[in-house]
């Protein structure tokens, strides 16, 4: 009996560990898990990544196309001198505190991603779009982002990050 509680604790030890430091963050297993779909799967069954979220499709039954379309009203041509348009109304820019509001609901959204998922949609955008969200994100997924970057501009953000603080 001391014998199966010893190899029982053993076994903990060896499986607690690892698993303690894939939830908390320290071991990448989102790297590791990357190109091995079914390792994925058993990540996400024991809960180291995050479920995949997928969209329902509209399951409502479409509307039979109905006999006879009404035609559309006769287009009068109109002179544009006799046209009261009214004019454009200006575009509020948001307050500094609704913007980083703004911001910091951003940067949730891309802690929440998949590294290699942010890195896609963030290269797409000016450093100066970059540099307030990479400001309000965890240092670990900052650093995960940056990795994945290319160098040159993996440095050039830095450069900023480090200079602006």
């Amino acid at each position: 009996m001391k014998r199966l509680l010893k190899i029982l604790v053993v076994l903990l030890v060896l499986l607690g560990v690892p698993y303690g430091l894939a939830k908390f963050g320290v071991i990448p297993v989102g790297k590791l898990t990357a190109k091995n779909p079914a390792a994925a799967k058993v990540a996400r069954m024991l809960g180291l990544l995050p479920r995949q979220r997928t969209v329902k499709a509209d399951t409502k039954p479409s509307e039979p196309p109905s006999q006879a379309a009404p035609a559309p009203p006769p287009v009068r041509s109109v002179p544009p001198a006799s046209q009261n348009l009214p004019s454009p109304t200006p575009v509020q820019s948001p307050s500094p505190d609704d913007a980083s509001r703004q911001i910091g609901w951003l940067a949730k959204v891309y802690e929440n991603m998949e590294p290699e998922e942010a890195v896609s949609i963030l290269e797409k955008m000016s450093d100066r779009e970059v540099i307030p969200l990479l400001r309000r994100m965890k240092q670990r997924q900052v650093a995960q982002i940056l990795a994945l970057l290319p160098p040159d501009r993996a440095a050039r953000l830095s450069k900023t990050l480090m200079v602006q603080r």
